[in-house]
């Protein structure tokens, strides 16, 4: 006994210095991964009375750890009221002889976990067929002392009420219950694949798909690298590595990428399983744990999508900094900036000098027949209240979430605005874009103009102490619901004109595109399809002038890479009959 003892001190101070394995002092095995339920979920009546619980530990399992053997059984109690004695035990079946017993003192057992060792240990052996660890505890009267996680898992919950024949509860939930292993035997390399998720979308022509993998490391070595295959019906099967650093015992997710050889559509939904390979470059030791499924639906190709962020707000709204200053984090959040384009409407709490007709109009969003109210959000006019688009965000994150989820899907249409001023008091905007078909993209979706100004100095913010400065306001529109996109093909252009007001700032000036659906008696029908943004240019008259005929195409600079506006320097413009002017923008 000396020598075992011995033996078993060794092997702890050995993995407990160790450069890649975890400090393993006692291997558990079981179900929970060490997480007990604080309340309790099974109560039985009666005075007297013996009620018993367990898991299985099949042979699969069983032969990741033989060799070793059980001296410990980890169990979590949520309470010790009327319990008047509990053990613990190895069987080879439910109702057959303890193969291996403990028990301690009802006074030293506590609320949460308590570790009891076997007086003595249950070796595993090589070919075991399978055994159960157990508890069984003695009542005076109804208690709950069962710890258990409500997650359905097989073969990790077996109750015996009494005189009652065991059931298997595993359906129910986990017992939190864990045996304690020791051994030269332990398993190295073994990591199980809890569960993992994949872009929404595969996109044919981009050919890569991200995921996240929820991996926890069951063995002693550290897990630094990650093989996994992806298996599908009618594609070859793809591998990706992945680079992470998991200590035993500990759950982490891993970033990684596939590049699945799809080149057509194969179906618009397609079913995958994702399964760790190698640990490190080694096989796993226990390969019954390594799979999940995965699904994503498949498209040809897409639009980089830039998110619609709408805001009401006005200067009577107390509550309205709190909205906006999520706003500034996620426009200051490199993340999120370049994917999101805000725009706010000075309506839906009373009226303030920013207040416009069309933003009025927009009210018809809140669609509740309770009224409005400020601040409110939509994330690309989506549904998110049960019928309309509009929310008040709690949090900061709250709101990434909602403009995250929207990012995951691509758009299948671009935009392309140019804006500029020629000094006259007008601004004018050219708008270009494409479409990847029209079963798509249909024909009647709109295209919204909109100019917007930064940096207005606040009159009179409630909430809000001196120096409030307004972001993101709609100045001006083409059309409150946008104009009919006419396509030419799947491509379309575009352009308009806004009078500029004396009050307006140039220099803070924007235009802001969106292309959206449109049903007038369905506030959760008008979803934006893609949006984008630029500044506003000025250039002079003779410069922009445009001859009978011809529509400004684009923009390039003098280097020739294409802009969506004029920048600082030389431009050049191009127009639809071939010809070219050079431009200086100031």
């Amino acid at each position: 006994m000396f020598k075992r003892t011995l033996n078993t001190i060794l092997l702890a101070l050995t993995l407990a210095f160790s450069v890649n394995a975890g400090n393993v002092s006692g291997y558990p095995i079981g179900y929970c991964n060490g997480e007990a339920g604080s309340a309790s979920k099974l109560k039985f009546d009666g005075a007297d009375k013996v009620v018993s619980a367990a898991i299985f530990i099949p042979s699969t399992y069983a032969a990741t750890v033989a060799g070793n053997s059980v001296d410990a059984i980890r169990v979590a109690l949520c309470s010790k009221l009327n319990v008047e004695e509990i053990s613990v035990w190895v069987r080879e079946s439910l109702d057959g002889a303890d193969l291996a017993t403990g028990s301690l003192p009802i006074a030293d057992y506590a609320q949460g976990w308590n570790e009891v060792a076997l007086a003595s240990p249950y070796t595993i052996s090589e070919g075991c067929g399978g055994f159960y660890l157990g508890m069984t505890y003695r009542q005076s009267r109804k208690s709950g002392p069962i710890s258990i996680l409500e997650t359905p898992h097989d073969n990790a919950l077996f109750v015996k009420d009494g005189d009652v024949a065991w059931t298997d509860m595993s359906d129910k939930g986990i017992l939190c219950l864990e045996g304690l292993v020791y051994g030269d035997a332990l398993p190295q390399y073994n990591a199980e694949l809890v569960g993992a998720t994949v872009d929404t979308f595969f996109i044919i022509s981009n050919g890569s798909l991200n995921g996240s993998l929820d991996v926890r490391n069951l063995g002693v070595e550290t897990v630094r690298n990650l093989k996994v295959r992806m298996t599908a019906d009618g594609m070859p099967d793809c591998y990706a590595d992945a680079d992470c650093e998991i200590p035993y015992g500990e759950l982490h997710k891993v970033g990684i990428m596939f590049r699945p050889e799809i080149h057509e559509m194969l179906a618009d939904r397609l079913d995958a399983t994702l399964t760790i390979v190698e640990i490190n470059g080694v096989t796993d030791e226990d390969e019954t744990d390594n799979s999940c499924p995965i699904s994503f639906q498949l498209i040809e190709d897409a639009y980089p999508r830039m998110v619609l962020l709408e805001e009401f707000t006005t200067e009577n709204c107390p509550n309205c900094p709190r909205v906006a200053e999520y706003i500034h984090g996620i426009m200051a959040d490199p993340a999120f900036a370049p994917n999101v384009v805000p725009v706010c409407y000075h309506a839906g709490y009373g009226e303030d000098f920013m207040a416009t007709a069309f933003a009025e109009e927009y009210t018809w969003f809140y669609n509740d027949g309770g009224g409005t109210y400020a601040p409110a959000t939509m994330v690309d006019r989506v549904r998110h209240e049960e019928n309309s688009p509009l929310f008040c965000p709690a949090s900061e994150d709250e709101l990434k979430d909602a403009i995250r989820a929207r990012l995951e899907y691509p758009s299948l249409v671009s935009l392309a605005p140019v804006a500029s001023t020629d000094g006259n008091g007008e601004v004018r905007v050219y708008v270009e874009g494409h479409r990847i078909s029209a079963d798509d993209i249909a024909d009647g979706v709109r295209l919204t103009v909109m100019l917007v100004e930064d940096n207005i100095e606040s009159r009179k913010q409630a909430g809000a102490g001196t120096g409030y400065v307004h972001q993101h306001v709609g100045r001006a529109v083409n059309s409150t619901w946008g104009v009919p996109v006419e396509w030419s093909g799947d491509d379309y252009e575009y352009s308009c004109g806004f009078t500029l007001d004396p009050e307006w700032k140039l220099d803070n000036l924007k235009v802001v595109a969106f292309i959206s659906d449109y049903d007038s008696s369905d506030p959760c029908a008008c979803e934006v399809k893609n949006a984008s943004s630029c500044d506003v240019v000025p250039v002079s008259v003779s410069e922009m002038e445009e001859e009978a005929g011809k529509t400004l195409l684009g923009v390039m600079t003098a280097d020739g890479i294409r802009v969506s506006a004029p920048v600082k320097g030389l431009n050049i413009l191009l127009y639809s009959d071939g010809s070219y002017r050079k431009v200086m923008a100031r």
